[in-house]
């Protein structure tokens, strides 16, 4: 348990809108008397939103946005997920309406409590109104419970039996408050009945204020604010008092209430562990149980293939066609018994046969699972994952080199494309958009192999890059200032590295008046502007023909009256298009291209532009990109995953027959601290030579940024 701040953890046993009320406005109490340092947390995993109804405020971030980041997560990170209210409290969000509780790992719980009650004195936090393992994981990090009631019997049963299942997960009840809400109310049980029925004390009575709570969660202005003077929130204030007493006796003779959490806090976690530890090596099967199963589950998708009708099946309504299937699967399944199969393993044998006759397989848990964002199928028995940056291996597998091709061909199927020995490798989409590459035997000495870079709807903006340490606001408010005055520029780095991100980043500056045309080669860009125009490429066909190069798009958008052009990445001939563009009046154009310096990305223009056939001398090529690119962005994919802009470059001149240019801002490493790469972005002193340029158009861009300083950017 931290020796840091305190978390209080406000607990209902019915609705858990009680407790949001509650918790609102005691975390405002508390930051009101710690110098508005107080942090709001939304642990109720399967409500509803409610502090941001409470607290009138809408956010894009969700605690379920911070479980890719848990491994490198800082206090930085994590303050570009809070929202600032005015009070003072920093607000954690719940999870998103899409995401499922049952998805929460439960160390990313305690790790994000323990950064939060090192970064407050107090932290308050609601959550879900029932006892599982995602409650416990916040009641082992809570140095209080305040158990809200209401003075009526049903309520009273429910804290009775609460008190009971803590007792025997050993908890000391001495760290559970027991607060009473509505205390005064008509016909109300008394206060001697309530301590009576459920064995302890009442530590807080809250009264009955319909006049001032009702009107507060309708306006969300919490009543503390709206009407501070209202017995509701001079009880809360009350507590708020008592609590930071109690606080400061602990502080100096770690007695008072706070010292119940410690009892045997650590004796409890061990004993929990323990015990789900054994349920875990009892629910293991043994390798006779597997095979049984697995047997069953053939024999069952045997069945399936044929007796049911597929072809009846209506593609268009796909909710329809997996509730029919289900019903035949589940059919099946009663027929041939279930002996030795619990309910969850049932279930997960229907939702795997679904996924293997409609899906692709086993590998439709993985593209649901948001924290992926690349699968690689190496043949049938190795499929790794790539989870932020990092790769690992899966329990996933596929049964032969068959299944892998029914799977191939159902990707392929849709978009008329098709893999086999003349044509062994492809490039394919799937319908939510992530990209897909497949290579087959005799090409692939491992079996075939699928690469899928999933693709997300959620598209990360500035404030996320600026979390996740990608970038410092100092650098993006000069890239912003860079596309608003139409410098051309190129984006360099390696595979996986956020080009697309950055690149999406940057269009989305380009002012909203303008006609954008993007080429790629697979759709990926998501630009907010109205006037934007896509293209995309298009392979061969089946027979060899038909195919549309990027290329052939770049020249095609020039004849589009564009005000800027986008291009994915340039990786061929098109690069000389794209600079005779930039060169020829389309100023402020966007591309990438896979180089590790902004050095190596002009030899690699170099070299595209030779390839697409031109006899220009190499000087020529040079004063055409002298000419054209402004501005080179390097992004790297460092060794511990993160993925950060590391040069910021300008490009100066052409001298002696060699490409010029100077360093503006890079990121330097200071060192490695539990497996993670720390260190600063920084100035290098150079300005940039069109500071007057910046002036003369009534931009603000302070040149301070531009200065060295030993703290680094902000």
């Amino acid at each position: 348990m931290s020796a840091a701040g305190k978390l209080l953890t406000i607990y209902e046993t019915k609705e858990a809108l009680g407790q949001a009320i509650i918790g609102v406005n005691f975390a405002i109490a508390l930051a009101a008397q710690t110098a508005g340092r107080a942090g709001l947390c939304d642990l109720n995993f399967g409500g509803a939103g409610e502090l941001g109804v409470l607290l009138n405020f809408q956010s894009n971030k969700h605690f379920n946005d911070l479980l890719p980041l848990i491994s490198q997560m800082d206090e930085r990170i994590l303050k570009g997920f809070l929202v600032k209210h005015r009070s003072g409290v920093d607000v954690l969000p719940g999870i998103s309406a899409d995401f499922s509780p049952r998805d929460i790992k439960l160390d990313s719980i305690g790790a994000v409590i323990d950064l939060l009650k090192s970064m407050y004195p107090f932290v308050i936090a609601s959550c879900e109104n029932r006892v599982n393992s995602r409650t416990t994981a916040i009641f082992d990090e809570s140095d209080l419970i305040f158990l809200v009631i209401s003075p009526h019997l049903l309520s009273l049963n429910q804290a009775k039996r609460f008190l009971e299942q803590m007792k025997t997960l050993h908890y000391p009840l001495g760290m559970i408050k027991i607060v009473v809400n509505m205390a005064d109310v008509k016909s109300g049980i008394p206060r001697k009945n309530i301590e009576e029925f459920v064995g302890a004390q009442i530590y807080a009575e809250i009264p009955y204020d319909s006049a001032t709570v009702l009107p507060s969660i309708n306006d969300g202005v919490p009543a503390i604010e709206s009407a501070p003077q209202s017995n509701f929130s001079r009880a809360i204030k009350l507590i708020a008092q008592t609590i930071i007493k109690e606080n400061e006796k602990f502080a100096a003779d770690k007695s008072g209430i706070f010292a119940a959490a410690l009892a045997g806090a650590d004796d409890r976690r061990r004993a929990r562990l323990a015990a789900s530890l054994k349920k875990e090596e009892e629910s293991r099967p043994t390798d006779d149980a597997e095979a049984k199963v697995n047997a069953l589950k053939s024999k069952i998708h045997k069945r399936l293939l044929d007796e049911f009708d597929f072809k009846s099946l209506d593609p268009a309504r796909p909710d329809l066609m997996k509730k029919n299937v289900r019903e035949k699967i589940e059919t099946i399944l009663s027929e041939e018994g279930t002996e030795g199969l619990g309910r969850e393993e049932r279930g997960q044998m229907v939702l795997s046969l679904i996924d293997d006759v409609l899906g692709l397989g086993p590998l439709e848990n993985l593209l649901r699972d948001d924290t992926v964002s690349e699968i690689m199928v190496n043949g049938t028995r190795d499929i790794f994952v790539e989870k932020s940056g990092k790769l690992y291996p899966t329990q996933e597998n596929f049964a032969s080199n068959d299944a892998i091709r029914t799977v191939v061909d159902r990707i392929l199927a849709p978009i008329g494309r098709r893999v086999d020995e003349s044509t062994p490798l492809v490039d394919a989409r799937l319908s939510d958009g992530s990209r897909v590459n497949v290579i087959i035997p005799p090409l692939s000495l491992v079996g075939p192999v699928i690469t899928i870079r999933k693709f997300t709807m959620k598209k990360l903006g500035i404030d996320d890059l600026v979390a996740y340490g990608a970038v410092t606001r100092d650098m993006v408010e000069f890239l912003r200032v860079c596309v608003n005055l139409r410098k051309n520029i190129v984006i360099s780095g390696g595979t996986g590295s956020g080009k697309t991100t950055l690149l999406n980043m940057l269009s989305s500056f380009i002012p909203s008046d303008e006609r954008i045309v993007t080429v790629e080669d697979s759709a990926e860009l998501r630009l907010p502007q109205r006037h934007v125009i896509t293209l995309e490429s298009r392979p061969a066909s089946i027979e060899g023909t038909g195919e549309i190069a990027i290329r052939r798009l770049v020249i095609n958008a020039l004849r589009m009256r564009p005000d800027r052009i986008v291009v994915g990445e340039c990786r061929g001939g098109e690069a000389l298009d794209m600079l005779q563009a930039m060169n020829t009046g389309h100023d402020g154009s966007l591309t990438t291209i896979h180089a590790n310096t902004p050095k190596d990305a002009i030899s690699r223009l170099i070299t595209m532009v030779i390839m697409a056939g031109t006899e220009l001398p190499e000087r020529a090529i040079k004063e055409q990109i002298v000419g054209a690119i402004n501005m080179v962005v390097q992004t790297s994919r460092i060794s511990d995953g993160a993925r950060k802009i590391t040069q910021i470059t300008e490009i100066t001149g052409l001298e002696a027959n060699e490409v010029k240019m100077h360093d503006l801002f890079i990121y330097k490493q200071r060192g490695v601290k539990d497996g993670k790469i720390y260190g600063d972005f920084v100035a290098t002193g150079n300005k940039p030579t069109f500071m007057d340029a910046i002036k003369t158009h009534g931009i603000e861009l302070d040149d301070k940024i531009f200065t060295p300083s030993a703290g680094g950017l902000r």
